[in-house]
């Protein structure tokens, strides 16, 4: 099976960070003990209220099961009102793995 990768993007309404950030918090514990989630990693950016989730799992049926959890359904439901914009979600690939670009 293929490993996915994911960035997912937030941008919290003004004056909603904190709020978007402890939400996003919320959702690493319960995520890292999920079946197939090898890495799920929450970063602040510099530009006030962004906020990054990088994500890995073991395949695309794993991560299937993740959006179909109770906490991903609260993210989607309590964070529509807490982003400026709609969340955007990648799946990654890489482009050079070390050793090409070495």
């Amino acid at each position: 099976m293929a490993k996915v990768q994911v960035i997912a993007r937030f941008v919290a309404r003004d004056g909603r960070g904190n709020q978007l950030k402890a939400l996003l918090e919320g959702m690493l514990i319960p995520t890292r003990a999920e079946l197939g989630c090898e890495s799920y990693e929450l970063y602040e950016s510099n530009s006030n209220g962004r906020f990054y989730l990088v994500e890995e799992w073991e395949s695309q049926a794993a991560l299937d099961r993740h959006v179909a959890t109770p906490h991903f359904e609260r993210l989607k439901k309590t964070g529509a009102e807490l982003v400026e914009e709609p969340f955007e979600v990648n799946i990654i690939t890489r482009v050079l793995t070390d050793a090409a670009a070495a």
